[in-house]
Parts: C-alpha cells; sequence; structure tokens
C-alpha cells in the first residue's frame, strides 16, 4: 500500500513538472502574426506573395500533378491534371 503512494505521488509530480515545461515553452508565438508578412522601416506591413508548388501522384503509370499553396496549407486546384 505504501509502495502505490509513492507510485501515484512520483507520477503526480512528474505529471506537473511537464505540464508546466510545456505551457511556457515559447511564448514568442503569441506576438507572430498568423500569415507572413514584412514591415517596412515606416512601420506598414506588406503581406509576402503566395507560395505554391505543384504535387505529383502516378496513378495507373500516368502522372498528374496539382497545384498546392505552402502558405495557407490546401489546395488551388480542385482537380488533379495530366503533367
Amino acid at each position: 500500500m505504501k509502495r502505490k503512494k509513492i507510485l501515484f505521488a512520483l507520477g503526480f509530480l512528474a505529471q506537473v513538472t511537464l505540464s508546466l515545461n510545456l505551457a511556457f515553452a515559447n511564448p514568442a508565438y503569441l506576438d507572430t502574426p498568423a500569415l507572413p508578412c514584412a514591415t517596412t522601416s515606416e512601420g506598414e506591413i506588406t503581406p509576402h506573395a503566395n507560395v505554391t508548388g505543384y504535387k505529383y501522384m502516378e496513378i495507373d503509370g500516368i502522372l498528374y500533378k496539382r497545384l498546392w499553396s505552402y502558405t495557407y496549407a490546401r489546395w488551388e486546384d480542385p482537380y488533379w491534371y495530366p503533367a
């Protein structure tokens, strides 16, 4: 019975210690904007261009491509097109 209480106490302390470290890991993320942008010398915010690239997939020996937005993490093309 005493061993169970000691193991419970150690487990509880470990959980509390780890949760505190995770909660305060990096508060710098709170100040960053959701989308990438830059600030000019006058203090104006200028957005960056949308970064896109093609993703490729082979189906039955035919190569297809589809446009992917790395900025917004979404498909820009609705369908797969033959490359």
